[in-house]
C-alpha cells in the first residue's frame, strides 16, 4: 500500500475507531476464532439473510437533492425487481441501489476460504486484517467477532475501501448494516476520487427484516457532491404458491342468503345461526334471521330448521362436544324503513342436537357485535367488535376474554389486552395459538394484519399480513385445522398459512368471491364456504373444497 494511502486511510479508520455502536454485539458474541478461516466463516455467519422469503411490495418515495418522486417497488421471491416511479427521469439510481440491498440479503454463498492473518496485530479497533493466499486475490478484510468491517478491493486504476461504522441487531443477533462508508482513491496519484456515505434503516415484518429507509451522499473529486433517499413503506407481504391443492363442489344453497352470521361443524352437520337478510346498510328487526339451519353433510341436499333463537347479526359461534355455543351479536330495535336501533348483546347460550334445547349461559362481560371467537382445545376465545348501544356509532372493544367450555357452567376471564382495536375480523385457533386476522379499526381503516395469541405466555405478536390490499382483509374469514391455518379473503382468494408462520401461501380461488362469511372445516381434509356478500350481493352457494394435502405440506 503506498503511504498516501496509509495515511488517509488511518485517517479513516482512526474516525471509525470512535463509533462504540460497532462493538455493540450481542451478550453471546462470537468466541474467539483459531485461524483466519474459521474467523471469516463466523463473521460470514454473522449476517442477517432472508431465507424462505416470499418477496414483498412497498410504497416509494423517492429524492435526490431537490428533485422528488413517488411511486412502488415489487421485489420477487428470487430478488427480481419491479419499479414504477410516477417520475422516472433522472432516478435511474434507484434500482441499482435496491438491487444492492436486495442481493446482499439474498445471499447465500459459502464463506470466503483460503485466507490467512496479514499482520500480527491483534488489538485493532476494527479486528484483524485477513488477506487471501492467493497471491491473485489482492483483497484485504478485517473482522471483528462475527463483523466483517471492512473490506479492500483492488484494480488497475482504483483501490476500494468499503468501512462499516455501525451495525443493527435483529431478534436472531444477526447483523445488518446501519452506516457504512465507502471510499475509493486513485492507485496512480493517491488522490480520493469519491466518498460515499450511506445510512440503512430497517423494520421487522413477520420474519424478515425489510428496508424502510436508504440514505447516501456521496462526495466526489472536483467538489460535487448528491444526496440520494428512498423510503419504503406500506411493506406488504407477498404469499407463496402453495403445494396444496383442491376440488369445489357445491351444497344445497341457502334458501335466504345472508351476512354476518355464525357457523359451526358438529357431528357431521353444518349450522348456521342469526344473520342479516337485507341489502347493505339497511337494517331492522324484520331484517334479522333468528333460526338454527342445520345441513346433514353426509346427504347435503336439504337445509332444515332444528332451532330458534333471538335475532342476531353480527355474532360469532362454536362447536365443542358436539354442541353448538353461540356469543353475542346486535339486536336491530327498529322496524324496517325506521331509523336504526341497533343494540350489542352479551348473551352465550348452548344448543344440544340431542335435546333440541338451548341454555343459558354466562355472558359476556358486555354487549360485543362484529367480533368472532375460536377455540383453542377446550377454551373459547373472544376478540374485537364494538357495542352499540342505540343511535350513533359504537364504543370499540379493547377487551377479549376467554372460558373454558370443558366446565359444567363456564365464566369468562380476561386475556391480555389486544395490540388493536378492530371489527369484521376473522379469528381461529391453531397449533394452541389464536390468530386474529383483518377487519377494520377505528380509524375506520382496513386491514390485512394478522396477530397471534399465545395462551402460555398471555401475550401478543404480530404474524404474516393476508396477501391483496387492506380491504381484502375487511369481512374475511379464517379456520384452523389440523391440516393448516386457512383463511378467506374479500377477493375470494382462499390462503393457507406456511409451515414456517411466517407467510400465507395462495392455494387458489373460490368459485364465488365473498365477504362477512364463515370458513369452517369438517375434518383436516375439507373446508366449508357458506353465505357472505359478492359483486354480485348476497351468496347463496355453499361451497365444499376437498383439500389434497402433500406429506411434507402438514
Amino acid at each position: 500500500m503506498q503511504p498516501a494511502h496509509r495515511s488517509l486511510l488511518a485517517a479513516l479508520l482512526a474516525a471509525l475507531a470512535t463509533q462504540s455502536a460497532l462493538a455493540a454485539e450481542p451478550s453471546e458474541s462470537a468466541k474467539p476464532a483459531k485461524t483466519a478461516d474459521e474467523l471469516m466463516a463466523q463473521a460470514h455467519a454473522g449476517r442477517a439473510v432472508w431465507r424462505e422469503f416470499p418477496g414483498f411490495k412497498a410504497d416509494l418515495a423517492v429524492a435526490e437533492d431537490g428533485k422528488a418522486t413517488t411511486g412502488m417497488v415489487e421485489v420477487a421471491a428470487d430478488g427480481g425487481l419491479t419499479i414504477q416511479l410516477a417520475d422516472p427521469q433522472g432516478f435511474e439510481w434507484v434500482e441499482r441501489t435496491l438491487r444492492s440491498v436486495v442481493n446482499h440479503r439474498l445471499s447465500d454463498d459459502a464463506p470466503i476460504t483460503g485466507v490467512e492473518f496479514a499482520d500480527d496485530q491483534v488489538n485493532h479497533p476494527l479486528g484483524r486484517l485477513l488477506k487471501s493466499k492467493s497471491a491473485a486475490d489482492k483483497s484485504l478484510w478485517r473482522v471483528q467477532g462475527s463483523l466483517l468491517t471492512e473490506v479492500h478491493r483492488f484494480s488497475d486504476k482504483t483501490h476500494m475501501v468499503i468501512s462499516i461504522g455501525e451495525v443493527a441487531w435483529n431478534a436472531e443477533k444477526k447483523h445488518l448494516p446501519r452506516s457504512y462508508t465507502v471510499t475509493t482513491w486513485n492507485t496512480a496519484t493517491g488522490a480520493i476520487e469519491s466518498t460515499r456515505q450511506l445510512h440503512n434503516e430497517w423494520a421487522r415484518i413477520v420474519g424478515w427484516d425489510l428496508p424502510t429507509r436508504l440514505l447516501a451522499a456521496t462526495s466526489r473529486a472536483g467538489g460535487t457532491r448528491s444526496v440520494e433517499e428512498i423510503k419504503l413503506t406500506g411493506h406488504r407481504l407477498a404469499a407463496v404458491k402453495s403445494a396444496v391443492t383442491f376440488k369445489v363442489t357445491e351444497l344445497a344453497p341457502l334458501k335466504a342468503p345472508m351476512t354476518s352470521f355464525g357457523a359451526a361443524v358438529a357431528a357431521g352437520h353444518l349450522y348456521i345461526f342469526g344473520g342479516h337478510l337485507g341489502n347493505a346498510h339497511k337494517y331492522s328487526a324484520e331484517l334479522q334471521a333468528h333460526q338454527l339451519l342445520r345441513l346433514n353433510l353426509a346427504k347435503p341436499t336439504e337445509w332444515e330448521v332444528v332451532g330458534e333463537g333471538p335475532r342476531r347479526t353480527g355474532l360469532a359461534m362454536v362447536a365443542y362436544g358436539g354442541r353448538i355455543y353461540r356469543l353475542g351479536g346486535w339486536e336491530a330495535k327498529n322496524k324496517d324503513g325506521d331509523e336504526w336501533d341497533l343494540h350489542s348483546q352479551p348473551d352465550f347460550a348452548r344448543f344440544d342436537p340431542k335435546t333440541g334445547q338451548w341454555t343459558v349461559l354466562a355472558p359476556l362481560p358486555e354487549g360485543r357485535s362484529s367480533h368472532d371467537a375460536a377455540l383453542v382445545g377446550s377454551k373459547l376465545y373472544v376478540v374485537g367488535g364494538w357495542k352499540l348501544a342505540g343511535k350513533g356509532s359504537g364504543d370499540w372493544h379493547e377487551t377479549a376474554y376467554v372460558c373454558d367450555l370443558a366446565q359444567d357452567n363456564p365464566q369468562w376471564a380476561p386475556i391480555a389486552k389486544p395490540p388493536f382495536n378492530r371489527r369484521a375480523l376473522a379469528v381461529a385457533g391453531y397449533r394452541e395459538k389464536l390468530y386474529v386476522i383483518g377487519g377494520m379499526d377505528d380509524s375506520n381503516d382496513t386491514t390485512t394484519a394478522t396477530n397471534v395469541y399465545d395462551p402460555a405466555s398471555n401475550q401478543w405478536s404480530v404474524g404474516p399480513s393476508l396477501p391483496g390490499k387492506p380491504f381484502d382483509g375487511f369481512g374475511a374469514a379464517a379456520f384452523g385445522t389440523g391440516a393448516g391455518l386457512f383463511a378467506t379473503t374479500r377477493e375470494g382468494l382462499l390462503c393457507r398459512l406456511a409451515n414456517s408462520g411466517k407467510a400465507w401461501e395462495e392455494v387458489g380461488k373460490l368459485t364465488n368471491a365473498r365477504s362477512f362469511h364463515r370458513l369452517v372445516a369438517d375434518g383436516d381434509q375439507r373446508l366449508l364456504v357458506v353465505g357472505g356478500t359478492g359483486p354480485g350481493g348476497k351468496v347463496a352457494a355453499v361451497e365444499s373444497i376437498e383439500l389434497t394435502i402433500p406429506v411434507g405440506a402438514q
